[in-house]
């Protein structure tokens, strides 16, 4: 941008000859730079803005990244939990197998299955601790601070689905006006075409000096005057500089449709996946953690009138907090998309 707005430098010769002790100065200046300098200006201003789309861009895109690592994190955190709780109850399921065998009444078959479940259950614990710290550890990084993933204060659960979603349709034309890469890529068409108008106006111009020069010789008298100096366009026409920047043009069209073509398309696949999250994510709530939670009951209610056994009743309770991390996972799915989709829009959904 400052460069465009500078003049090129006039250029000054000197000479003196010692024979005669004659002498001649001359100064020059570019008169088709001071022509064309609005014009590249303009140019400049172009790809400037451009380069703060891009720029632009490029934030809004980690920012999306670090709202997906929270989204994560948090998720992480919450499947922690149920696995623990999970862990516990098939723990003291073992527990109990173990005296009930001690006792006589279990058969060893049944006691070495008990412990089995047990033990995939601290399995699943132990990977679900991991994966807390580090989606914790991956979100310190993307908000690159300093502290450790563990020092972080995160929310305990992650929010409610909205009532809706936007249809798919206005999406697609929020995008149109809101992308950065779009707008960046439009301004490029601005920049070339620009370009190729100045590049037309000195077709057969490109270059041209005015100048003012004087001589002397000791003794005699001084001489002096203006010129000036422009190349004829006899054999050089202007041609490869004008095909060079029509098909820079047509380049910077052809990746603006491009962008174009690929926001739809990233749109609507985005949406896709939005739309099957919050259906797995409405299966669970209305139809998999309610089931699962009246079969406790009923298991529960069985076990008080001895119908069945302590590990009826714990494998019932262990179903449910399968199905509450399903749930969980199925929520996070959901957010996921959704940032996944305004990284598509380019900005925040309504």
């Amino acid at each position: 941008m400052v460069q465009a707005a500078l003049l090129a430098n006039p250029v000054i010769s000197f000479d003196r000859f010692t024979t005669g002790r004659f002498q001649e100065f001359g100064i020059a200046q570019s008169f088709i730079d001071l022509l064309s300098q609005p014009m590249r200006r303009r140019v400049a201003e172009a790809e400037m803005e451009s380069a703060r789309l891009r720029i632009a861009n490029v934030v809004f895109q980690h920012v999306t990244d670090v709202r997906s690592s929270l989204v994560e994190a948090v998720a992480a955190a919450q499947v922690r939990d149920v696995s623990e709780r999970a862990q516990a109850a098939a723990a003291a399921s073992a527990v109990a197998a173990t005296a009930i065998h001690a006792a006589g009444n279990l058969q060893e078959l049944d006691l070495v299955s008990e412990r089995a479940a047990a033990a995939e259950f601290q399995a699943v614990a132990i990977h679900a601790r991991g994966e807390s710290a580090s989606t914790r550890e991956q979100l310190a990084r993307a908000l690159g601070v300093s502290t450790t993933g563990a020092a972080l204060i995160l929310q305990d659960r992650l929010p409610e689905l909205p009532v809706a979603d936007p249809s798919v349709d206005s999406l697609v034309a929020l995008a149109a006006r809101s992308r950065l890469d779009l707008a960046a890529a439009l301004q490029d068409v601005n920049a070339a075409g620009k370009t190729l108008g100045i590049t037309r106006r000195f077709r057969l111009l490109p270059d041209g000096t005015l100048s003012f020069a004087g001589e002397g010789e000791d003794g005699g008298p001084f001489k002096s005057g203006p010129g000036f100096s422009i190349p004829l366009p006899f054999f050089d026409r202007g041609q490869a500089r004008m095909l060079r920047a029509q098909s820079a043009l047509r380049a910077a069209v052809a990746r603006h449709e491009a962008i174009t073509l690929s926001m739809r398309a990233d749109v609507r696949a985005a949406y896709a996946l939005l739309t099957s999250a919050r259906a797995r994510f409405e299966e669970y709530r209305l139809r998999v953690v309610p089931l699962r939670r009246r079969a406790t009951e009923e298991t529960q209610l069985q076990y008080n009138a001895m119908a069945v056994s302590v590990f009826g009743l714990l494998q019932a309770r262990q179903g449910e907090l399968n199905a509450g991390q399903g749930y969980i996972e199925a929520m996070s799915d959901y957010w996921k998309a959704r940032i996944q989709l305004e990284r598509a829009v380019g900005t925040s959904l309504p």
